[in-house]
């Protein structure tokens, strides 16, 4: 395709017309890179606090039992944290909101190599679940695996179905990028 030629409604418009789950990928992916910015953002306010017992009064302000499961994973998780350094921990929920949003942007626009990354970010993740649900057999843990491999296989058949596409257009008609 030239540079200079003028591009259609038809050829704007083809991005439009991805896949609904597709796009619902592409904002869940967003949307936890926006969470990891928010994150990142309410760790820098309190860099100067003390992280475990600011987690104390907030969960006993608002009435809740600190001493129940995942709110006590919750403390720990806190304290734990603040054995890092602020900026490594930010570094991380930054480097982590970029690469998502990379990828749901590139899923908004049915990006090619954006399918691939999901499929093996998803993946890369499956053998953590994994571990984390032979420790702590819940309901939620077993949803996350689902979903996870119901995405990862949503992704695989769409890369097999446009290996198909490709493979029966001749190389003459390929249409330019």
């Amino acid at each position: 395709m030239e540079p200079w030629r003028l591009v259609s409604c038809r050829e704007m418009n083809a991005h439009a017309h991805q896949p609904v789950a597709l796009r619902s990928i592409a904002l869940f992916e967003i949307g936890k890179g926006l969470l990891a910015v928010a994150a990142a953002c309410g760790l820098l306010s309190l860099r100067h606090t003390d992280l475990h017992a600011v987690t104390d009064a907030f969960l006993w302000r608002h009435g809740i039992d600190p001493e129940t499961h995942y709110r006590r994973l919750f403390i720990e998780s806190v304290a734990k944290a603040t054995k890092w350094p602020v900026r490594q921990i930010v570094g991380f929920a930054l480097t982590y909101a970029a690469v998502r949003f990379g990828e749901g942007f590139g899923l908004w626009y049915g990006k090619h190599w954006a399918e691939w990354f999901a499929v093996i970010s998803a993946g890369l993740y499956l053998p953590l679940e994994f571990v984390h649900l032979a420790h702590h057999q819940t309901w939620f843990s077993a949803a996350v695996i689902v979903l996870n491999v119901v995405i990862i296989l949503y992704l695989v058949h769409l890369l097999f179905e446009q290996r198909t596409h490709r493979r029966r257009i001749p190389q003459d008609q390929v249409p330019a990028p």
